[in-house]
């Protein structure tokens, strides 16, 4: 039995798995009724997509702000574990660094 269960754990160690840093990691799990500031310009969490497609895994994120709506894509490359975010806004659309994005957490 115990050699089963070290066998088990040895395979999980051994498989390749998705490695992030926190703050890459902090930016795919946001949820709806977060606020994210982005240029200086607030915008609540209105709804989140998660899925794959041919590019890998991604989390579409539409946001709502005073200046409009918005949309959020963070889309990790698996190759190399890092992130690629899009900013589609009011001001146009461009590359953002996960430092340009501050997230604050609403208390329920």
């Amino acid at each position: 039995m115990i050699r089963a269960f070290l066998d088990c754990l040895r395979a999980w160690w051994r498989v390749d798995r998705i490695r992030v840093s926190p703050r890459d990691g902090s930016l795919l799990r946001l949820s709806p009724h977060c606020l994210v500031v982005i240029g200086g310009q607030s915008f609540e969490i209105a709804h989140r997509i998660v899925g794959h497609d041919v590019a890998g895994p991604f989390v579409d994120y539409d946001l709502h702000g005073e200046n409009g709506s918005a949309r959020l894509l963070v889309r990790m490359i698996v190759e190399t574990s890092q992130s690629v975010i899009r900013w589609i806004g009011p001001d146009g659309e461009r590359s953002l660094d996960e430092t340009e994005v501050a997230v604050f957490e609403l208390a329920t």
